[in-house]
């Protein structure tokens, strides 16, 4: 049996500056939640349920098992902008436990790259059911002002997903 094979929940939130951008929960149970979109300006709500898409089990074969090897603490440093934190915790029924806290600054390096597609492929994940989720609630968007990017569209930064 793999180590990750052990493990039965995640934990994934990302700070930039004061505000929480995402935060997501997804359990072999079925039990899943999420708030946001990784957008530090969205602040959309936080919703918890269940699904039985099998949602925790396809993150999970997203995973690669030499992941938990490097397992710890990261400081990307100089920071750069916002202080940003990505936590990505993974837990199992026994007290196992794993995973990745990286702090950074918004605009200087991010977290490498194995972790960055962790948060992407949890978001891709949840989205319908949190689209969902909010459709049966009639959640209204927040609107929010827009902000002028620079950059190409091809060319925003790595954590600006929701692009």
């Amino acid at each position: 049996m793999s180590y990750k094979d052990k493990l039965d929940k995640c934990l994934i939130s990302l700070d930039m500056g004061d505000q929480n951008a995402l935060f997501i929960v997804m359990a072999k149970d079925g039990t899943i939640c999420r708030g946001g979109n990784g957008n530090p300006d969205a602040h959309l709500e936080l919703l918890k349920g269940y699904s039985d898409l099998g949602h925790y089990e396809a993150f999970m074969m997203t995973v690669d098992e030499n992941w938990f090897m490097f397992s710890g603490a990261f400081e990307q440093t100089p920071y750069e902008g916002r202080l940003c934190k990505l936590l990505v915790v993974f837990s199992g029924p026994h007290g196992e436990e794993a995973g990745f806290k990286v702090t950074y600054g918004e605009d200087s390096v991010g977290p490498p790259k194995e972790i960055v597609q962790m948060l992407i492929n949890a978001v891709k994940l949840t989205e319908d059911w949190y689209q969902e989720e909010r459709a049966k609630l009639k959640v209204q968007p927040v609107i929010t002002a827009p902000v002028p990017s620079e950059a190409p569209e091809e060319e925003n930064k790595w954590w600006q997903f929701w692009k």
